[in-house]
Order: C-alpha cells, then sequence, then structure tokens
C-alpha cells in the first residue's frame, strides 16, 4: 500500500508533540509540499525539495535571495527540475517514504527535523519555523559533504562556500549564493524579531 503525504505528515506532528512542538503554518504548508512533489515523483525526499519549498512558501527567504539578485521563483524551479532530472528508478516514494521520527542513517528528513528542533528550542519557541527547516537543512548538507570529503566534476564549486548551486552539483548562477549569507540573514531575523516582541 503506498503511503500517503498526509499520514507521513501526521507521523511528523505526532512526533513533534512528544517536544510539545508545533509546526507553524508556513512550515506545515512547506512539508506537506515536499511530501506531496515526491509522492507525484513517486521518489524519495531530499534536499532540493526541502530548499526549492522553502523558498517558495518562506518570504523571509525570498526576501533574502531578492536582496542577494537572486529571482525566488527561478531558483525553486531549477532545485525542482534539478529532483526531477534525477529520479532514482529503483526507488519509490512508497518504499523509501521513511518517517521524520525514525532516527536511523542516511535519513535526511529525521536529522533536518532535529535539527530545526534545536533552532526551536534554543530561540525558546514551542513552534516549529520555516527558519528552523532551512538552517537545519542547510547545517545538514554541510556535514554530509563534510563526510563525503569529495571534489567537484564542475572546477567552479570546490574551494568555495557552499551555495545552492551545490545541491545541483554543477555552477548555476541563479543559484550563487552561499549558504552563509542565507544563515546570517536568518539568524539576524531572529534577533531583529526578538527585539520587536520585547518593544
Amino acid at each position: 500500500m503506498k503511503v500517503k503525504p498526509s499520514v507521513v505528515i501526521r507521523d511528523l506532528e505526532e512526533y513533534l508533540d512528544l517536544f510539545k512542538i508545533s509546526l507553524s503554518e508556513e512550515a506545515r504548508k512547506t512539508l506537506v509540499d515536499v511530501e506531496e512533489f515526491a509522492q507525484r515523483c513517486d521518489n524519495p525526499v531530499n534536499y532540493n525539495l526541502f530548499f526549492s519549498k522553502a523558498i517558495r512558501n518562506a518570504r523571509i527567504l525570498q526576501e533574502i535571495l531578492i536582496n542577494n539578485g537572486i529571482n525566488p521563483n527561478l531558483a525553486a524551479l531549477i532545485l525542482e527540475q534539478d529532483y526531477y532530472a534525477t529520479i532514482d528508478t529503483l526507488s519509490s516514494y512508497e518504499y523509501e517514504a521513511v518517517s521524520y521520527s525514525k532516527l536511523e542513517r542516511n535519513n535526511e528528513k529525521a536529522a533536518i527535523i532535529n535539527i530545526a528542533l534545536e533552532y526551536c528550542v534554543s530561540d525558546n519557541r514551542s513552534m516549529l519555523e520555516i527558519k528552523d527547516i532551512m538552517l537545519a537543512a542547510m547545517d545538514d548538507y554541510e556535514k554530509m559533504l563534510n563526510q563525503d570529503g569529495g571534489q567537484w566534476v564542475d572546477k567552479r564549486l570546490n574551494n568555495c562556500n557552499i551555495t545552492l548551486t551545490h545541491l545541483c552539483g554543477r555552477y548555476r548562477e541563479s543559484l550563487w549564493i552561499p549558504f552563509v549569507d542565507i544563515r546570517e540573514a536568518l539568524l539576524k531575523s531572529n534577533t531583529t524579531n526578538r527585539k520587536v516582541k520585547i518593544a
């Protein structure tokens, strides 16, 4: 029996509830979009979907990209096209749709959610936001690259900060924004929001 995205999201919400954390509307919509896209392609979720759907749904990410000369709609489309172009015919959503709460090796989804939980709790919030997911996805992707330690076929990706274009494995000007710039802007937005709340 095929796994439905709604079941995967419900499992995630039950997992988060163990820690008294809920999903913001923006974060929930993003994760539903991730799961539904993967199901339509009948393929497992990967980093490209987390980044593309976060870009499509999060105003803060769209503003960061625009401020850095990147068209957010084009960036999201390129990441989705790359996901579609690299579909593995030996995998399927049915068998590879592991739970967000299943802590096992090579489960990007669980790793991202657990890192996002840490961002959320360290910021003294009980609602997981899209910025937590984006920060977690960048952290986990960088960790995976460090463990891999390989060199890129496209030499322009070697010896530089990790960017959105690294997700595609080849240089794309439309995705050339370093993770450090995105991370800095997201963390700065946390500080700004905190100051607004205090005032």
